[in-house]
């Protein structure tokens, strides 16, 4: 077998492994943008919503009682760019993601440490609300988080 041959083997070969349609961006395969690319420019909620660290201040559960948060400063949310939010849910701490589009929200499962907190922490009533959460609202420095039950979970920018 000649050299040439070999390479324009080679050639066919890798151009056949190119062009299969399971890695073609219409079968759902993802897309590559180079290393200088611009990153993508966050909306004005997404701002909004980075502004501040968000203290919980109470849930109004359309299945069950309001809750008061007894100490907001242990139940926080904190958005980050690119999606990313910082919680801290009583004596744990963690992170997840999320996705906004125009009023709605959308909040991953958070990975969070597994301390056991003591008694009389709402971190479940927090967390379970936080699992829930449908759509949002900013006014002045009040985030009111939409629950998909009907129910609100209330926050206070701290300062």
């Amino acid at each position: 077998m000649s050299a040439r041959f070999s390479i324009a083997l080679a050639a066919c070969l890798c151009a056949g492994c190119m062009s299969d349609p399971a890695l073609s961006p219409r079968a759902g395969a993802p897309s590559y943008s180079p290393a200088s690319a611009m990153p993508p420019t966050l909306s004005s909620a997404a701002n909004d919503l980075a502004i501040a660290t968000w203290q919980w201040q109470r849930a109004k559960l359309a299945d069950g009682p309001d809750i008061a948060a007894a100490s907001p400063d242990r139940y926080t949310l904190r958005f980050e760019g690119g999606g990313r939010v910082l919680l801290r849910a009583d004596c744990n701490s963690g992170s997840g993601s999320y996705e906004v589009n125009g009023g709605t929200m959308k909040l991953s499962p958070a990975a969070l440490t597994k301390m056991a907190c003591p008694a009389g922490s709402q971190d479940a009533q927090f967390l379970q609300g936080l699992s829930r959460v449908t759509g949002y609202a900013i006014d002045d420095r009040t985030l009111v988080l939409t629950l998909g039950n009907g129910g609100t979970m209330s926050f206070r920018g701290a300062p």
